[in-house]
Order: structure tokens, then C-alpha cells, then sequence
């Protein structure tokens, strides 16, 4: 049940980088773009308008690595903890009442059911299959129970590198940010764009002032 977490920020980082172009891209749309996305069916003496890639030759570009940040980021750590321990604590109690069940299993089968009713032993194998449903029911509960988990952790870490970093860009005015990770497809030419240390440094601070409780006032 405890899932490895790599595999699922590789994924995860994907995702944010396509939503981070998307986004960013909006920033380069032109009147021209919007034209021609309402501009009427072109004829013979229409023009057809096509896209303005002028805009590129002056974009402002920067980067991260994701890898880093999974590494140093400390809301990272603290979910990937929280996850370790709830898994765990989900499988020590499985195994618990697999043992249980196990004990109770053995007991019904070397039970001696010489002089059993029929009722008896339909009773018994009744209990038996009790025992194995229990278990499985257990361990589909506790798979759903992870794969929630999971699901809300990535959510609220991307939420939170996403609003970072929409508010740094309010005064960093870059047209595009993209997420680095290794094995990816993006090369890095010039580590001049390289925001990582900024991004990890504001993203720490950020989190600690949320976890620090408001000063009450007087």
C-alpha cells in the first residue's frame, strides 16, 4: 500500500509544466491572435491571419529544477512523511487482523467435525468466508484511503508552488517558467535563468509563515 512517491511527482511535474506554459503563454497573446480566432470564413480576397511569433524573439525566460525542489522543499518532506506513516499504519493494522484471522482460520479448519450437525459446519465455513472478506475489505479500504491521500497531497503542493509562483512573476514579468526535471525533455542552456535556489528559499519561507500561528493581539 505504501506507494513510492517518485514516480508520482515525475507525473505530477509534467502536469505543472504544461500548466505553467499555458499560463504564461497568455501574458504573449496579441490583438492579432485574438482576431483571428474570431476573424470571419476566409474567401478569396480574405487574408488568412496567421500566428505572430515576433513576440518570442524577446521572451522572457527562466527555470527550476523540480528535482531540488522535491528534495528541499519542506511541505514536500512533510507530506511525503505523513503519507510513509499512514501507510505504515495502515499495513501494521491489516497485518494485526491477518494474524487474527489467520489463528481463527486454523482453528475452524482443524476443528473435528465428527459429530457436527449440518448446521454446524455450514456455520463454520460461513465464519470462514467472513474472515476472508473482512481482509479483503480491509486492504480495498486502506488502498482507497492512500490513493486519496495521494491525490490530495499533489494537489496542495502544486496549488502552492503554482500560487508562488504566480505572485513572483506579478513583478518578475517572465513570459514563461518551466519545471526542470531529470530524464526530461528540456535542456538547459544557460544556468544564468536558473531561479531554483529562489524558488526553494520563498517556498520554505512561505510555508513556515504558515505554520506559524498570528500573533495575538492585545
Amino acid at each position: 500500500m505504501n506507494k513510492s512517491l517518485g514516480l508520482l511527482l515525475i507525473v505530477w511535474n509534467v502536469v505543472l509544466s504544461a500548466l505553467l506554459a499555458w499560463a504564461l503563454w497568455g501574458r504573449t497573446t496579441t490583438p492579432t491572435n485574438a482576431a483571428a480566432e474570431v476573424a470571419p470564413e476566409a474567401t478569396d480576397s480574405t487574408p488568412v491571419a496567421t500566428l505572430d511569433t515576433a513576440v518570442l524573439v524577446n521572451a522572457k525566460i527562466a527555470f527550476f529544477f523540480m528535482d531540488s525542489v522535491q528534495e528541499r522543499y519542506e511541505l514536500v518532506k512533510e507530506r511525503g512523511n505523513a503519507f510513509r506513516s499512514e501507510g505504515k499504519r495502515l499495513q501494521d493494522g491489516l497485518q494485526q487482523e491477518m494474524a487474527k484471522s489467520q489463528a481463527r482460520y486454523e482453528a475452524l479448519m482443524n476443528k473435528d467435525h465428527t459429530y457436527s450437525t449440518k448446521a454446524e459446519v455450514q456455520a463454520d465455513e460461513q465464519e470462514v468466508q467472513a474472515l476472508m472478506g473482512r481482509i479483503q475489505g480491509m486492504q480495498a479500504r486502506g488502498e482507497e484511503q492512500m490513493a486519496e491521500m495521494e491525490v490530495r497531497m499533489l494537489e496542495e503542493i502544486s496549488k502552492e508552488i503554482m500560487d508562488y509562483l504566480t505572485e513572483y512573476n506579478r513583478t518578475g514579468q517572465h513570459d514563461f517558467i518551466f519545471s526542470v526535471q531529470s530524464g526530461g525533455q528540456i535542456w538547459v542552456g544557460n544556468p544564468a535563468l536558473d531561479l531554483t535556489p529562489r524558488v526553494i528559499a520563498d517556498l520554505n519561507a512561505r510555508h513556515r509563515a504558515n505554520k506559524t500561528p498570528a500573533a495575538k493581539t492585545p
